[in-house]
């Protein structure tokens, strides 16, 4: 008896032996089918390959603006010598990405599942669906975004990674400063955020450079400053609304108390001097 429980036993173990490597087979290729559904349902929910999705780019000359409606039905105004570059469509679940240089008051589609984000240079805002505006022009070495409606969270790259600057909700103006690399939150009037869009201009403490920087762009001139000392001389606070430039150089002129002058050419050249200075 003792043997033919033996034998029995010693059958049961080889059968579980020739079991064991098939059950392990099994339970490969049951690994390998799962590994390769996953890879294929990511595949399937990637953003199609760059070529498959032309991109498209709008450049405006100094004193245009443009509306641009994108394929999410975002609205777009940008501002004179900027330039906007975005996809033709964008991908239901993935980040509508743009890249803007200059200036621009967005209106962005609400799209949870979308993140709408705009590069600009280093900074990055980020969105789901509100109103806001960017001026980015390198030239100026002030980038700044301000929130009309929403909420947007702006970032800054350094060394590939994306560093949180600030939250900013309604009302709410970040300047980034890309020489130095210091930002600053302040608060400001909505209804100016985006009054460039109606040719309402407003300047606050901007120096004679940068005043005459902005009108270049919004009136499509060129000006020649022939004292450099003018630069810095003193901060203007102003606004322009529905003016020409010439209203616009006269006024600038009485708030320097007369020490500017100026004197505007037929090639949209305009000549700027100031007494006392070289």
């Amino acid at each position: 008896e003792f043997e033919e429980i033996l034998a029995k036993t010693e059958t049961g173990q080889q059968k579980k032996s020739k079991l064991f490597p098939v059950l392990q087979y099994a339970a490969s290729i049951v690994l390998i089918c799962s590994a390769a559904l996953g890879w294929y349902a990511y595949q399937r929910n990637q953003v199609k390959p760059a070529e498959d999705i032309e991109m498209l780019s709008r450049t405006t000359h100094p004193g245009e603006k443009v509306k641009l409606i994108l394929s999410d039905s975002t609205v777009v105004y940008l501002s004179g010598s900027s330039t906007l570059e975005w996809p033709s469509r964008f991908v239901k679940g993935r980040n509508r990405n743009i890249r803007l240089n200059g200036e621009g008051f967005f209106e962005v589609k609400r799209d949870t599942l979308s993140p709408f984000i705009v590069h600009s240079g280093k900074i990055q805002t980020r969105v789901l669906g509100t109103s806001f505006n960017i001026s980015a022009y390198p030239t100026d070495h002030i980038f700044s975004v301000a929130v009309r409606t929403g909420k947007v969270r702006v970032s800054e790259i350094k060394k590939g990674v994306l560093i949180k600057l600030s939250l900013l909700t309604r009302g709410m103006k970040l300047d980034y400063n890309i020489q130095n690399q210091r930002y600053l939150v302040s608060t400001v009037k909505v209804e100016e955020i985006n009054s460039w869009t109606a040719n309402r201009f407003i300047f606050k403490d901007a120096n004679l450079l940068t005043l005459l920087g902005k009108l270049e762009r919004y009136y499509n001139v060129r000006f020649e400053l022939k004292s450099p000392c003018l630069a810095n001389s003193r901060q203007f606070n102003a606004t322009f609304n529905q003016k020409s430039i010439k209203d616009v150089m006269e006024q600038v002129r009485m708030m320097s108390g007369g020490n500017i002058h100026y004197k505007i050419r037929t090639n949209s050249l305009i000549t700027v001097w100031g007494e006392g200075c070289k």
